[in-house]
């Protein structure tokens, strides 16, 4: 009686004693402390409510005390609580509630049944609850999945059964841990039972009991395990956000749809996109506004890398056009439009799909067809599917959708094209007669995606292949329509749609019979013709290719080159034409190279005229495959005419062309165009041009030709070089240009493979000159002019320092051969770019005939370029002097006569004149003659500023060796012997001064 009175204080008081209690191990107290906790049943309500939430788990734990008393006395607690319960319903099920608790596995099932047949009349009240909840909780931890759905549906009703919701307060601790993994269950039913719970707990309790319910449904949302967990959140995501209403969907949106973008994670971009699958069923009409944010997440859905994000964007298609398809069509359809036609494949396919379901929807019909594969003529559907499409869409975008559909069916993959092919057979019922209605939309969409071919190639592979079938199929009923739009359109303002215009003639022309193309040729050939001079470079690519195909199918194209190509030829005479005549040419060589036979003689036709000359450039280029057999007939009138002395705007324009020419001339060709170049540069009417023609071409050549060029720079070499000796400066400065030019695109390890050719045409230029007989010094023009060595010395000093010992030879002679017939003026610049390697290559061990001859070099420079050959004079006097006493007759003599030639520049002259009339008392008889050369060169050149000192020496040890050979055999001149003022024959050398004096080298007489 007194733990009945008890005031809610009370219960606080008293209820931790008697729940300690039952821990007790003394059987007798746990009787008494369940008998006290049953007698609680009977305080009033509000005290009711708060104890038996942790009253009734406890009892139902002591059931299964081994002690038979306290079994008894928690059973007898248990009906007690049952007892007060005031819901007539629950009354009648309380003996079924306590054999559940009592008996979970057993009974647990029959009572989630019993409580889900019964109709609720009256309110719940706490003590139903009591017992209710703790069935409900067992039910929702079972390991079957059709008892975890009772509980989750029971779950979810108590909210608006009860009579006050904060009794179910106590109790959401309890079950919101097992809904929570409900909703993630493998079986699709419990998920879908437990998200309901959720949503209608929320709904009856408030949003302030569940505040970390959305916080853990989107962070399973996320989840990196199985798609179940995410499904399962997603559902209940829904569920709740339904109950909490738009204005938190509104604020939640955009953290929703930076999840369905989310590049680091596929498992979230899945989650999401699944939520979008779900919302529509839960906020039906509320979420309308929202589909134009959705549909670009689902769409981008369905081109994702993941398979099980795109199964999920097409899922959620399939749920909008399921809710939406009638009221907001306006909204889907754009979004499935631009979806059919997407770059993706895996968009077009999954929009054609959800297409299919919306024409399904508004026709009225499943699509559930089986196709036969038969006839594309006749389709599955009914007369009746047309006319409500038409009610749903209006006439303009039925034939739009269609149009769309249609050209789906040539789509480059097969599971597009079957999709495409099983929805339009199950909305078309005539084939012929719907293309027949939605011909002018279908051509619109195929020329704007032929058009765009360029970008996405698929999509104008798709729209020429549907074109193509659509020719081939129809034939003459679609003709006489293509042909007018492809007309009008080749005239069209867009670029774009010129583009496409010309695109789709090129796929009717691939697609019609000779007898079509000659019955539509006076609609095509114009439209062809217009297109070729379009300003737009792409429209006049793509009406090249049409003329081309136009060329085939007329049999060898005479109707349509007679047609078109001298229509173009007389608009490059009109300024104002000519660059479209001159590009249209261009583009219909380019597709027909061999239409350059009938271009090219008009073209050079003999005067010519600069019209024809500028355009002859551009249009080589176009037909270069064939143009080395038109060389012959190309290049001489342009060569005769750029070598003319005018400089007007004929002969300027021949240069440019004779260039353009030979550059469209491919590496394969370039054996026919040297030639015309040789025969070019022998004519003395062509020489000029033909000369600056190499250079340029030489200069402009890259890749394979560069490469080719070097095959035959020998002989173009030989025949410049051979130019530099001509009485036309201009023929001998293109000359040194196309030297310089070809010796450029010599790789530097190959130069030296060039010497001999290059020393031998230049000996053929001196002999040329030679011939001239003007009695001045013999020098040839084309190595007189400025730099004008600049091509030889690299290839020289390459021979020198790389090559075999017959091209060091060739090498140093022809650079003392360059030395003889330049100006002091032009060699100067490369005096230490000849010099020093020739001063290095001499301490090298080479035969005697490499050294003679970089000897003479030497003593060139010494002779024509003294004053640049200064720096050099103690390397060149310490070789000059080693090199005397050579074996070699030819070095010792190159190098006395040096010695000689450096007495006049040497500071230290006395030093030298002992030192060389020493070594000759010393030498060997064969190398004496050498010392005493060097030294009469010597006294010759510069006696006069020996000191008398050193006359005195030298004479005396000149006189020396006349005594000793004097000694040795009978007196006799030699030819190399010393000189005669020292050897006491016949009177001194002498000059004769201004006073009239005559004085010894020396001394005075």
């Amino acid at each position: 009686v007194i733990v009945g009175q008890l005031t809610a204080f009370g219960v606080k008081l008293v209820l931790p004693t008697l729940l300690k209690g039952l821990e007790d191990k003394a059987w007798r107290t746990k009787q008494g402390s369940v008998q006290l906790l049953g007698s609680m049943s009977h305080c009033a309500p509000k005290q009711l409510g708060s104890c038996l939430p942790t009253i009734v788990p406890k009892l139902s734990e002591v059931l299964s005390d081994p002690h038979p008393k306290v079994q008894a006395a928690a059973n007898e607690a248990l009906k007690e609580i049952g007892s007060v319960i005031r819901n007539p319903e629950i009354s009648a099920l309380v003996p079924c509630l306590l054999a559940a608790i009592a008996d979970p596995n057993g009974a647990t099932r029959p009572a989630l049944d019993e409580l889900l047949t019964t109709v609720f009349v009256n309110t719940i009240d706490a003590a139903s609850l009591a017992l209710i909840v703790p069935v409900i909780h067992r039910g929702l931890r079972d390991r079957a999945g059709d008892t975890k759905k009772r509980a989750a549906r029971i779950a979810g009703n108590m909210a608006s059964l009860v009579n006050d919701p904060k009794d179910m307060v106590p109790y959401v601790p309890l079950l919101m841990p097992e809904l929570q993994k409900a909703v993630v269950d493998p079986l699709p039913e419990v998920r879908a039972m437990s998200a309901r719970a959720m949503g209608s707990l929320m709904q009856g309790m408030g949003s302030e009991q569940f505040q970390d319910l959305v916080p853990w449904l989107m962070n399973a949302l996320k989840s990196e395990g199985s798609s179940v967990e995410r499904q399962g959140a997603a559902q209940g995501l829904a569920e709740v956000l339904a109950v909490l209403g738009t204005n938190h969907l509104e604020a939640l949106l955009p953290q929703l749809m930076e999840g369905c973008r989310d590049k680091m994670s596929a498992s979230g971009r899945e989650g999401h996109v699944t939520l979008l699958h779900y919302l529509p069923p839960t906020l039906e009409q509320q979420f309308q506004p929202y589909l134009p944010r959705v549909l670009p997440a689902i769409l981008d859905g369905l081109s994702d890398e993941s398979e099980g994000v795109r199964d999920a964007a097409l899922a959620a298609g399939r749920i909008f056009v399921d809710h939406y398809a009638n009221t907001a069509l306006p909204l889907l359809l754009p979004a499935v439009e631009d979806g059919v036609l997407a770059g993706n494949w895996r968009i077009r396919q999954s929009s054609v799909k959800l297409l299919g379901k919306l024409l399904f929807k508004v026709a009225g019909t499943s699509g559930n067809i089986v196709l036969d594969g038969g006839s594309d003529e006749e389709g599955a559907a009914e007369e009746g599917y047309n006319e409500a499409i038409i009610v749903a869409l209006g006439l303009d975008k039925r034939n739009e959708v269609l149009a769309r559909l249609y050209i789906s069916r040539s789509d480059p993959q097969y599971s597009v094209r079957t999709e495409a092919l099983h929805v339009w057979k199950s909305v078309v019922h005539n084939t012929p007669k719907t293309l027949g209605q939605i011909l002018p939309a279908l051509m619109d969409q195929v020329i704007l995606l032929l058009a765009e071919g360029g970008d996405e190639e698929d999509m104008g592979s798709m729209a020429g292949r549907c074109l193509g079938e659509l020719v081939r199929k129809m034939g003459e009923r679609v003709l006489h329509r293509i042909i007018p739009i492809l007309k009008d359109g080749a005239t069209a303002p867009s670029v774009n749609t010129r583009r496409g215009v010309c695109a789709g003639m090129r796929e009717v022309l691939e697609n019609i019979g000779r007898q079509q193309l000659a019955d539509h040729m006076t609609d095509l050939l114009p439209a062809v013709q217009t297109a070729l001079c379009d300003e737009d470079a792409g429209v006049r690519e793509a009406a090249g290719a049409a003329f081309s195909i136009m060329f085939r199918g007329t049999g060898g194209g005479g109707s349509a080159v007679d047609a078109v190509v001298p229509s173009m030829l007389e608009g490059l005479s009109q300024p104002a034409k000519f660059s479209e005549s001159l590009e249209g040419l261009r583009v219909i060589l380019g597709v027909r190279p061999q239409i350059f036979n009938f271009v090219l003689p008009k073209l050079v036709k003999q005067p010519l005229v600069a019209y024809n000359i500028r355009a002859l450039g551009p249009l080589a280029g176009a037909a270069s495959s064939v143009l080395g057999a038109h060389l012959r007939a190309a290049l001489p009138p342009l060569l005769t005419l750029a070598s003319g002395a005018g400089e007007g705007e004929r002969e300027e324009a021949a240069r440019t062309a004779a260039v353009e020419v030979a550059l469209a001339v491919d590496s394969e060709s370039l054996h026919l165009l040297v030639p015309e170049l040789l025969k070019g540069l022998e004519d003395g009417g062509r020489r000029k041009a033909a000369a600056a023609l190499v250079a340029e071409y030489a200069a402009r050549a890259g890749g394979e030709a560069r490469e080719a060029l070097r095959e035959h720079a020998t002989t173009l070499l030989d025949s410049l070089i051979s130019l530099f000796s001509d009485d036309d400066d201009g023929v001998v400065g293109a000359a040194w240009k196309g030297v310089d030019a070809l010796v450029a695109t010599i790789p530097k390890e190959e130069l030296a493979d060039y010497v001999q050719c290059m020393k031998d045409a230049v000996a053929t230029a001196k002999e040329t000159e030679r011939r001239k007989r003007t009695g001045k010094a013999l020098r040839v023009a084309g190595l007189c002019l400025p730099k004008a060595l600049g091509p030889f010395v690299p290839v020289y000093t390459a021979g020198l320092q790389g090559g075999s010992n017959e091209v060091r030879e060739a090498a140093a002679e022809a650079l003392g051969e360059l030395v003889h017939l330049t100006t002091e003026e032009v060699l100067r610049p490369y005096v230490t770019a000849i010099v020093g390697p020739l001063i290095r290559i001499t301490g090298d061990r080479f035969p005697y005939q490499i050294k003679a001859a970089i000897l003479a070099t030497l003593g060139s420079f010494l002779t024509h370029a003294a004053a640049g050959i200064k720096p050099f004079v103690p390397q060149i006097q310490t070789i000059s002097v080693k090199n005397l006493a050579d074996p070699a007759d030819a070095v010792r003599l190159r190098a006395a006569a040096n010695v000689g030639e450096l007495a006049r520049m040497t500071a230290r002259l006395d030093p030298l004149a002992t030192d060389l009339a020493v070594s000759a008392r010393s030498a060997e008889p064969q190398v004496r003659d050498a010392y005493l050369v060097a030294l009469r060169g010597v006294l010759v050149n510069a006696g006069d500023r020996l000191t008398a000192a050193t006359h005195a020496s030298v004479g005396n040890t000149l006189r020396d060796m006349s005594k000793l050979q004097r000694a040795r055999r009978p007196a006799q001149d030699h030819p190399g012997g010393p000189p005669r003022r020292h050897q006491g024959r016949g009177p001194p050398p002498h000059r004769v001064h201004r006073g009239g004096r005559v004085r010894h080298r020396g001394r005075q007489a």
